[in-house]
């Protein structure tokens, strides 16, 4: 007789080899984030990386005490189910910025010059952007700088603020501006794409931001395929 497997095997596998396929998709990569600049700073993170494989991931983080749910009361669309991208407003650097997507399957985090000129910066702060990007079939898209800015989520009562790395790009889009991992790592956010709610974790509990599904779906329409590639970026092999 056979006995049933526990019941903690039977709700969780762990993939360790994929079945046959045609070829691989690589997550989107590359941009300012993964350049560790200077000598010190590759030096510091070979560090980091040979540290945790020998003494294993840690257990615990800054926000590992405070605990982070969905339920019902999240969903708060006008439409569900839906396929539209989480499309959000925040502070950046002192300015409330609309039609920013958040795309947690990139490693860059890009602001879009025509953004960054009408938040009145100055194009000399830039500085030089070493990582290429690349579009979704090879098509290089070239930023012209980066530059490091406060980003905050919340309100006066309860904030979070980081200082994130931007690779700016000199290109037309239906964005202002695009997150990925650098912020949402960063943050800590935890991204529910159904219910478009992303939640962060801060000293005075849990800041909750919603998607607008309206900005969302005027971006979409807007957009061009030349537009659609910006944010499928890879690094150069």
């Amino acid at each position: 007789q056979v006995k049933p497997e526990p019941t903690s095997q039977l709700i969780q596998t762990t993939i360790n080899n994929l079945a046959a396929t045609f070829g691989v998709i690589l997550a989107i990569t590359g941009g300012s984030n993964d350049d560790h600049g200077n000598k010190r700073q590759r030096k510091e993170h070979m560090r980091r990386v040979h540290h945790l494989a020998t003494e294993g991931p840690h257990k615990n983080s800054q926000w590992s005490h405070i605990p982070i749910t969905f339920d019902s009361t999240d969903l708060k669309l006008k439409d569900y189910p839906h396929t539209d991208a989480m499309v959000i407003e925040t502070n950046l650097a002192g300015w409330a910025v609309t039609r920013i997507l958040v795309d947690t399957g990139s490693s860059a985090d890009i602001l879009f010059a025509s953004t960054f000129d009408n938040m009145k910066l100055d194009r000399n702060l830039l500085q030089p952007a070493r990582r290429p990007l690349y579009g979704f079939r090879g098509k290089q898209v070239k930023a012209i700088g980066k530059i490091t800015l406060l980003v905050t989520f919340g309100d006066q009562s309860n904030s979070t603020i980081e200082h994130i790395t931007f690779d700016v790009v000199d290109k037309l889009y239906n964005y202002n501006a695009i997150f990925g991992q650098g912020v949402t790592n960063i943050f800590s956010a935890i991204l529910h794409p159904g219910y478009l709610c992303m939640k962060l974790p801060s000293a005075r509990g849990v800041i909750v931001v919603y998607g607008n599904q309206d900005l969302s779906r005027v971006a979409k329409e807007i957009s061009t395929p030349g537009q659609k590639n910006v944010h499928n970026l890879g690094k150069e092999n």
